[in-house]
Parts: structure tokens; C-alpha cells; sequence
């Protein structure tokens, strides 16, 4: 078995040698470095384990449950912000690996300086990745665990880093929980993964949140939605508890680890790489190579199918695709107006519930700055006012934090809702234009269509966040020259008052916020939409200032140049051909 793997190995490193010497041969930059990051990637025949899935899943508890070990950071909100890779060493080690290429080495627990959003907001830092080195015998020594920042919060870096890391997946955890059972966002990042990835662990976390009765009608729920996406009927779910399995594993407590029902998810995904590591390693070697065959034959072709077009007939599709593109520009426009309209919608639901936010919170916070008064009420005067007013600061930030969340979501929801009609017109608006450049020029432009794509829930940077001194709280003056139980009741009047005036210049903050981040995101999507399509301009302008070039070479040169590319096609339709016999074997 082994032999055989070797074999084939050995075979494909050849076809992929071949095609960087014709794709250096005719200078192809995209593609050129497409083979750099294949050939890097499978020379080392190193399996990416990758764990996917929404923000708060438990994807770092899950990690450190397999490591056996309380390694990445772990929290209430969302921490990973980088990419972070663990791969078997007989030592302990960390490294950072910044944007830049520079490298710097770090203690283990130092992580949380890079990797986390709290740390390193925004990756202000720029880190590319975090590499890791642990003893753990959980899986084969050559296979590395990566974990990845969830999709779906409000820091849309995070949601781009996730989906930007699909394709180097040899095969997937996805991570859901029973808080609440899948999204939609997650829906459209399973979408993506199965079109891409085919070996997908589906897990379940957190099941010991919820009664036996709900688990079973969550399982029963989620299933019937991923077997939907994926178009797959055969699919396990398996329902674990990585809090509880890396307790188990901690403190060596064999009822905690039979509690997390983790030990069906080990034995699978043991068996899985011990058996079939290999085969999939070659799948996807084989699959990345015909991803550049693909490239190859896709410029190759166009090239050719350009040089054959008369060039009065060229010159007059060229004339009749600008002014189609200014039937784009239109629509394009028409879709950014419509989207700022539904983006100011947002703004106008905030303000129409503004009213009931400030009645709200006053009720709540006033019900316990009272409660709390007479706890303290038999305190000196100054300690009294030092107490209230640094249990109103609390109180009222408290207060904003359980609000921002809920405002938080609701807005995600709003903007999500929205976005994906704008995404449906765009990638129709694409199509037409992919139709008509078919039509005019004989070209099939789909292998240059951005990477990434846009999604819905990447595109949301709205984010309420303040830190305990950021609040606007004014201060309360006091008079001391009253009796104390005077002086007590108007310390806690003097509170009482500044309550609705603090919620309501504070509430008028976030507002400032979320029009200020509504903005950003509308920005964004623009930008994105004009790249994509600027895209498809760019490259099609590359191609025919290349065949009206050709047409200005003498009859004999331009034969030529036609002929070397008719060449450079047939050698890669040759290498297409062998390693469709090699997939045969």
C-alpha cells in the first residue's frame, strides 16, 4: 500500500513539474504561483486537519481536548482571530509568523498576545499564522491540526480568514452547537466547504446544555439540514461535549470523557487517518492539479480562440462589449443605491426602539441602584458617595453590555438578510457578463472570477464595544453639610437623576456607532463588488491588447505565435490525459 502511494506521488510530482516549465515557459503569473503553493504544500505530504464553523462553537476547546492539554485561548467571546496550526513535535515550541515573513519565537503561553481578538484586535499585529509544536497521540505525527477564527461575528477579517482557508483543507471538523442549532450563516459556509472538501466530520457541541429530548430533536433538525446543503443522505452527526471531554482528559476522570460522548467522534477520526490519510492526500494532490490544468487550458485557449477572430470582427466586438459595460455600470450602480437604502433601514429600526431601549435600562439600573443604596446606606457620607457612584458606573455599563449584544444581533440579522438579495444580483450581474464576453469572444472566463467570492455574513463590520472608562458617566455632586440620613437620600436622588441623562447620551453613542459601521459595510461591499468586476475587465483587456498586438506581427510571426500557444495547449491537454490514467489505477 505503501508502495503504491509513493508511486503515485512520484507520478504526479512529475505532471505538476511539467506544467510549472509551460506555465514559466509562457510567463503566467497567476499561475506560477498557484503551483508554488501546490508543490509546497504535498512535498512534505503533510494532512491538514482543519476545524471550521461559527464564532463560539468551541472550536479551541475542542482543539485542546485533542491535544490533551489546555493550550489555545478559550472565552465568552470571540477569541481566535488568526490562523493557528499544531503539528506533532517532542518538544513544546510556538512561533509567530507575521505578514511580512518575519518570524519570531514565543512562549506557549504567550499565545493569547497574537491569536486572540482581544490582544490583537483586528490583527493589528500582522500575523499570517501561529505554528505550534506538542507531544500530543491523538493522531499521525505528519498530520496538523488548524484552528481558525469562527465565521459570523462582527469582525469580518475573521469570517475572510475562515473562508480564505477552504481550499487547503484535506478534510474538515465542522463545529455546530445546541446554542442554537445551525444558522444561516453557517449554512453558506457548509455550502462552500462541500463543494470543496469531501471528507467532513459533523460535530455537535455542547450537548450538555440541553435534556436528552432536545438533543435527540436537534440532531434530528441539523441533520436534515446538512444532508440538504451537501445533497449527501449518508450523514453522522456525532454529539459531543468538548468541555467536558477535555475536563475528562485534564483530570483524568473517566466519567466526565464517557459524559462528552466524544469516544465515537476519537474512533472514527482515528480509523479515518490511519486508513485512508493517504488516499485522500492523493485526491487532493490530483485535484489541485487538474484546478491548474484547468487554468492552463482556460488562458492557452483563449488566447487562440482570440488570434482566430478576424480583426474587423474583433474591433467590432470590442466596441459592442464597452457599451455593455456601460449597461453594468448602471446596474451597478442601481444595486448600491438600493443597498445604502436598506443599510439606513437599520439606523431607522435602532431609533424607532430607542425609546424602549431608555425605558429599559432606566427601570433596570434604577431598580438596582435602590436595592443597592440600602445596603450602604449605614456608611460614612463620603464612603456612601464612593460606593454609589462607582456601583451606578458598573451597573450601567452592565446594563450596555447585555443591550449591545442583543442590537448586535439584530443588526447582523437585518444587514445578512439584506446583503444576500445584493449577492444574488451581483453574481447574476457576472453571469451576464461571462454570457455576453462567450458570445463576443469565445472565451470562458469562470477560472477568473475573484477567489473569495462575497458572502453575506463576511460583510458585516459592525461592532459596540466599549471598555469600562469609555462610557460617558457624569459625575455626582455631593453635599456634605446635611444630616447624614438627608445627605444619604440626596445621594441617592442626585444618582437617580443622572440615570436617564447617562442611558440617553450613551445610547446616542452606539447610534454614532452603528451609522459609522453601517457605512464602513456598505463601503466594503462596493469595494468588493468593483474589484470583482474590475476582474473580469482586466483580464479580458489583457487578453485582446495581446491579440490586437499578435494582429500588428507580420503574417509569419503571427503564425507563429499562434502555433506556440496551439503547442503549449496540446502538451497540457497530454498531461490532462495522464493524469486521468493515473486516477484510473
Amino acid at each position: 500500500m505503501r508502495g503504491q502511494y509513493s508511486l503515485t506521488k512520484k507520478n504526479l510530482d512529475l505532471i505538476l513539474e511539467r506544467i510549472e516549465e509551460i506555465s514559466k515557459n509562457a510567463d503566467i503569473k497567476a499561475i506560477n504561483d498557484t503551483v508554488l503553493e501546490v508543490k509546497n504544500k504535498f512535498s512534505n505530504n503533510i494532512f491538514y486537519l482543519v476545524v471550521l464553523g461559527q464564532f463560539k462553537r468551541g472550536k479551541s476547546t475542542f482543539i485542546n481536548y485533542i491535544l490533551g492539554a489546555d493550550i489555545l485561548p478559550t472565552g465568552v467571546v470571540p477569541l481566535t482571530s488568526v490562523i493557528t496550526k499544531v503539528q506533532y513535535s517532542t518538544s513544546i515550541w510556538a512561533k509567530v509568523i507575521h505578514n511580512d515573513g518575519m518570524e519570531k519565537d514565543i512562549d506557549i503561553d504567550e499565545l493569547d498576545l497574537y491569536c486572540t481578538e482581544r490582544n490583537n484586535p483586528k490583527n493589528i499585529k500582522g500575523v499570517k499564522e501561529i505554528h505550534i509544536g506538542y507531544p500530543f497521540d491523538f493522531v499521525a505525527k505528519d498530520v496538523v491540526i488548524v484552528d481558525t477564527p469562527g465565521i459570523g461575528s462582527v469582525y469580518k477579517h475573521n469570517t475572510d480568514i475562515a473562508y480564505n482557508y477552504i481550499d487547503k483543507a484535506d478534510a474538515v471538523i465542522f463545529l455546530f452547537s445546541v446554542d442554537p442549532p445551525i444558522s444561516e450563516v453557517e449554512k453558506e459556509f457548509l455550502s462552500e466547504i462541500s463543494k470543496s472538501v469531501d471528507k467532513i466530520f459533523f460535530v455537535l457541541n455542547k450537548i450538555d446544555y440541553v435534556t436528552e429530548k432536545e438533543l435527540k430533536e436537534i440532531v434530528t433538525y441539523n441533520r436534515n439540514i446538512i444532508r440538504e446543503i451537501t445533497g449527501n443522505s449518508d450523514i453522522f452527526l456525532y454529539p459531543i461535549s468538548a468541555k467536558l471531554a477535555l475536563e475528562g482528559k485534564l483530570l483524568k476522570d473517566e466519567g466526565s470523557l464517557k459524559k462528552s460522548g466524544v469516544q465515537m467522534l476519537e474512533n472514527d477520526l482515528r480509523n479515518f487517518l490511519l486508513g485512508e490519510k493517504e488516499k485522500v492526500l492523493l485526491e487532493r494532490y490530483t485535484k489541485n492539479i487538474k484546478r491548474i490544468i484547468s487554468m492552463c487550458k482556460t488562458f492557452f485557449e483563449s488566447n487562440i480562440r482570440l488570434k482566430l477572430i478576424p480583426l474587423e470582427q474583433l474591433e467590432a466586438n470590442i466596441k459592442a462589449f464597452e457599451k455593455y459595460i456601460e449597461e453594468v455600470e448602471r446596474a451597478k450602480k442601481e444595486i448600491s443605491l438600493l443597498l445604502r437604502s436598506d443599510m439606513k433601514k437599520i439606523l431607522q429600526n435602532f431609533d424607532e426602539k430607542s425609546e424602549e431601549y431608555k425605558k429599559l435600562l432606566s427601570v433596570r439600573v434604577s431598580e438596582k441602584v435602590n436595592n443597592y443604596y440600602y445596603t450602604i446606606r449605614n456608611l460614612g457620607r463620603v464612603d456612601q458617595k464612593r460606593e454609589l457612584e462607582k456601583y451606578f458606573e458598573r451597573v450601567v455599563i452592565e446594563e450596555f453590555e447585555k443591550l449591545k449584544e442583543y442590537i448586535e444581533k439584530e443588526a447582523e440579522e437585518q444587514y445578512s438578510k439584506a446583503l444576500s438579495n445584493y449577492l444574488s444580483r451581483l453574481n447574476t450581474l457576472i453571469e451576464n457578463i461571462k454570457a455576453v464576453v462567450d458570445r463576443l469572444f469565445g472565451l470562458n472566463i469562470e477560472y477568473f472570477k475573484h477567489e473569495t467570492g462575497i458572502t453575506s455574513e463576511s460583510k458585516f463590520t459592525y461592532r459596540i464595544g466599549y471598555e469600562v472608562g469609555a462610557l460617558e458617566i457624569d459625575p455626582v455632586y455631593f453635599t456634605y453639610l446635611l444630616p447624614k440620613k438627608l445627605a444619604g437620600k440626596l445621594i441617592l436622588n442626585r444618582v437617580l437623576k443622572r440615570i436617564e441623562i447617562d442611558i440617553d447620551r450613551n445610547l446616542g453613542r452606539i447610534r454614532y456607532d452603528l451609522l459609522r459601521r453601517i457605512e464602513k459595510s456598505s463601503n466594503e461591499f462596493e469595494k468588493d463588488m468593483n474589484f470583482k468586476l474590475q476582474v473580469i475587465y482586466d483580464v479580458l483587456k489583457e487578453l485582446i491588447d495581446k491579440a490586437l498586438k499578435d494582429y500588428k506581427l507580420d503574417k509569419e510571426s503571427f503564425e507563429k505565435e499562434k502555433s506556440h500557444y496551439q503547442m503549449l495547449l496540446g502538451e497540457i491537454s497530454e498531461l490532462e490525459e495522464r493524469l486521468s490514467q493515473i486516477g484510473e489505477k
